[in-house]
């Protein structure tokens, strides 16, 4: 046994990996770009608050770790204690510290943490003596952020203090190509392994490569010109050159297998190496005896280990030890090909294994589905399908479980349905006796749920929740009472969705009044919640058919949006474009079409954006945008545009519905709906027709199954087929289609006479038009009667919107006045409709 240590220390140390250059602890390369950012962080290390945190986020390979390394040595040569928190160490990091001394410690991968990190961080945030500087890196700051802001106010304040403004960008050196930035490793590189350095073109993209990327081709060219020997200049590619390292990767792994007496019938057979390394690349085993189990487990599915080397082979994967060695971008490719290819593979590399390692297969799985949901790799699925299987192999540990739900984006098209069972499977395994974390498991679970539109199953876990919150809630205001304003918030926007804005209102007020008690002495800690429930506030309002009292709070809230985005721009983007979109609804609703157009266009341009760097979370809210400047831009006449506008909603919608059809069905039909309705507008009838009729068929199947919420939206969409019909002639479709509007909106006007009258005095109106078309004069004359009425009594509370459909509608009743003979009446209203008429030109 010693001497076969031996000989694989003799091996390491002749083959050594290219790959592991690349560690931004190694240093190899110098320090290049991020300078704004270095020089920012140092400022904020010697800035006088006792306290503070910052987030340093951005996807895989643009630096983050190297920039966090650099500012520790540089806080380091200032003497300071800085000291990098290994996952497993938080409990001990600040004990590290020698009290008074300023420290910085760094957490990298703060993602993937569990609940030690919380814990951390509220001792962190009762001070000490000495300066302390935590520095969290992370993919971004998703739902694992926002739950560690959760757990108090102080701690939530240095979070919020310390958010990104926005991603470390991928280019390094802003201005400059990446051929000048790979030149300057080449050298180093070089010297790290003992080689001549070449002379490198490169082609690439100016400026638009990540870090390791530039790193990686350097690399390259140096182990190329190794290889074919020296040359007047090497050609690299920097958008091939981690495909290529990992080709030296994997011949490094062959190597050191025989070099240290592994390879062939005294160890490992060739087939089974790439295996082999994919399986210790998963599981990050840390000892020789796991190491030893893990390949006893899948030699079952790789033959090829020689039965008793399990152990052998085993030492030989720890001294690898891909999982930490490699960057992710380098080895994930092998990971996911490996895995994909023997698909036994995962299940026998978890089979038995303890929950450390389980937990870190699944949170690796989790990162290779998050770096791929931008859509530019082609190996999405086969990512999600092996994040389905580690997920399942997950033991019941709420700890575990809600771990790698911090990992996962949201909202998301993709990952929504696997984040609402992860929570239901947390809530399961998370006792009732900790109120508190009880309460934040059915919080969780009712927010995912509502995410793949489940409202309905959401409603009582939240409702628990609030039960259970609002004891300790007046006990400890300061650490409860936003978690309560959170799950009221949440609880209000899942009764809206189910149709229900009165039950909603009550909750979202309720939330915004807590968090004004809050904000009054922590501000910042909870202006992103109190834009966010003012906003779901005002929506409600509207909803409830109160667009003049909606429209002063929507515009509220697109202010309190614009502040918080002036400290988190990219984190508020989002919900500011929600906001510029109501509030351009409210002014459509109030007749004010003009003043709509600047926020509705400042929506979409937010919107776009965010949806090319993101679609997984933001093609949704594209789909919105879209919608509404088509509606404005109809108010103007600009057909053209409308009709552009409509077509990508719909193509939008379509995809979104295919995605997660509970959440987004309804948003298809409303853009089927709108296009449908613009193209019969513009004498595209057949066109407008098909689409208003599947509008109609969707509706039926999901007013079938939640009448509360989608009988109204039906009989909209009823009578919008019913005016289609009519301009192809088809009068019995048409008729067919206007008095099943008309049922319905009476029925639900007698209900909710303030919400639904205006509805049902259209569809009067409109059946009115269809009867007298068709010579029934005495029944239109009633019906169109009883729709002037109602305009009558909505004209007196808003006579901009309300003038023109009273208008309409004379015109209409003097029509069926006029074929009843009814000269002298239908006269005087006609007058009345031309003065109204005037009134609106004016």
């Amino acid at each position: 046994m010693s001497t076969l240590s031996s000989r694989r220390r003799t091996a390491l140390a002749h083959t050594m990996s290219p790959g592991r250059l690349l560690a931004p602890e190694r240093h190899v390369v110098p320090f290049v770009g991020r300078r704004a950012e270095h020089a920012s962080l140092v400022v904020w290390c010697t800035s006088p608050e006792p306290v503070g945190v910052r987030l340093v986020t951005g996807p895989g390979g643009v630096g983050k770790t190297r920039l966090a390394r650099e500012l520790a040595q540089h806080m380091a040569r200032a003497g300071w204690t800085c000291l990098n928190v290994p996952d497993g160490a938080e409990p001990r990091a600040l004990a590290a510290v020698p009290d008074g001394a300023p420290a910085l410690l760094l957490v990298d991968d703060a993602d993937a943490r569990g609940p030690a990190l919380a814990a951390l961080l509220a001792h962190a945030a009762r001070g000490r003596n000495g300066a302390l500087r935590i520095v969290l890196v992370a993919r971004d700051a998703g739902p694992w952020f926002d739950r560690l802001a959760a757990t108090d106010l102080a701690v939530r304040e240095l979070l919020e203090a310390g958010r990104a403004r926005e991603d470390l960008p991928a280019a390094v050196l802003p201005g400059q190509v990446d051929a000048r930035v790979v030149a300057a490793f080449v050298e180093p590189y070089a010297d790290a392994l003992g080689l001549p350095a070449p002379q490198v073109s490169v082609a690439s993209v100016p400026g638009g490569a990540r870090m390791l990327d530039l790193q990686a081709a350097a690399l390259c060219a140096v182990l190329r010109a190794q290889a074919r020997g020296p040359r007047d200049t090497l050609p690299v590619d920097v958008s091939d050159a981690l495909d290529e390292l990992l080709e030296h990767e994997r011949w490094t792994w062959y190597r050191s297998a025989e070099e240290a007496g592994l390879l062939g019938e005294a160890g490992v057979l060739p087939e089974a190496v790439d295996g082999l390394v994919a399986a210790a690349t998963l599981t990050g085993v840390r000892t020789a005896d796991a190491a030893g189990r893990l390949v006893g487990r899948v030699a079952a599915v790789l033959p090829g280990v020689r039965p008793g080397a399990e152990h052998d082979v085993g030492r030989w994967l720890l001294d690898l030890d891909p999982h930490r060695a490699l960057p992710p971008r380098l080895v994930d490719p092998h990971l996911l090909a490996e895995l994909t290819d023997v698909p036994a593979l995962l299940g026998a590399g978890l089979a038995g294994a303890g929950t450390p390692v389980v937990r870190r297969a699944a949170l690796r799985t989790a990162a290779m589905v998050v770096d791929r949901l931008d859509g530019r790799s082609g190996d999405l699925d086969a990512a999600l399908d092996l994040l389905g299987a580690a997920v399942a192999a997950l033991p019941e540990d709420a700890d575990t479980l809600r771990t790698v739900t911090g990992l996962l984006p949201r909202p998301s098209l993709t990952l929504g349905e696997l984040r609402a069972e992860i929570t239901l499977r947390t809530l399961a395994a998370t006792g009732r006796d900790d109120v508190a974390r009880r309460a934040e498991a059915l919080a969780d679970a009712g927010v995912a749920l509502g995410d793949v539109g489940r409202a309905a199953d959401a409603e009582p876990f939240e409702r628990e929740a609030v039960g259970l919150l609002r004891g300790p809630a007046e006990a400890d205001p300061h650490r409860f009472r936003p978690r309560l304003a959170a799950v009221l918030a949440h609880l209000g926007a899942t009764c809206a969705a189910q149709g229900r804005p009165a039950d909603a209102l009550p909750c979202l007020e309720e939330a915004g009044c807590l968090l004004r008690l809050v904000a009054a002495d922590h501000p910042d800690a909870v202006a992103f919640d109190l834009a966010a429930a003012e906003t779901a506030a005002a929506a409600t309002r509207a909803e409830l058919g109160q667009p003049l009292v909606a429209l002063g709070p929507s515009r509220e809230a697109v202010a309190l949006w614009r502040a918080v985005a002036r400290r988190s721009p990219e984190r508020c983007a989002a919900p500011l474009a929600s906001s510029l979109s109501d509030v351009a609804r409210r002014l459509l609703e109030l007749g004010r079409g003009a003043e709509a157009l600047a926020p509705a266009e400042e929506a979409l341009g937010l919107r776009r954006r965010l949806a090319a760097a993101d679609p997984d979370e933001h093609l949704p809210g594209l789909g919105d945008a879209l919608e509404v400047l088509g509606n404005v831009l109809t108010a103007q006449g600009r057909t053209e545009e409308v009709l552009e506008h409509l077509v990508d909603a719909v193509a939008i919608r379509r995809r979104t519905a295919q995605e997660n059809p509970g959440c987004y069905l309804a948003d298809l039909v409303r853009s089927l709906q709108a296009l449908g309705t613009r193209l019969s507008d513009a004498g595209r009838w057949e066109e407008g027709r098909e689409l208003q009729q599947e509008a109609v068929e969707v509706l039926r199947r999901l007013a079938a199954e939640d009448p509360r919420r989608y009988v109204p939206e039906l009989a909209e969409a009823l009578s919008a087929l019913g005016v289609t019909h009519s301009r192809l002639h088809r009068s019995q479709d048409a008729l067919d289609a206007e008095h099943e509007a008309t049922r319905t909106w009476r029925g639900l006007a007698d209900a909710d006479p303030h919400r639904y009258r205006a509805r049902l005095a259209q569809s009067l109106s409109n059946l009115g038009a269809l009867l007298a078309v068709l010579r029934l004069g005495d029944e239109a004359v009633e019906l169109v009667r009883e729709a002037v009425a109602l305009l009558r009594e909505l004209l007196a509370e808003n006579a901009a919107k309300y003038r023109p459909r009273l208008a309409e509608a004379l015109r209409t009743l003097a029509l069926a006045l006029h074929d009843q003979q009814r000269f002298d009446e239908a006269r005087r209203v006609r007058a009345e409709a031309l003065e109204l008429g005037g009134l609106v030109a004016a």
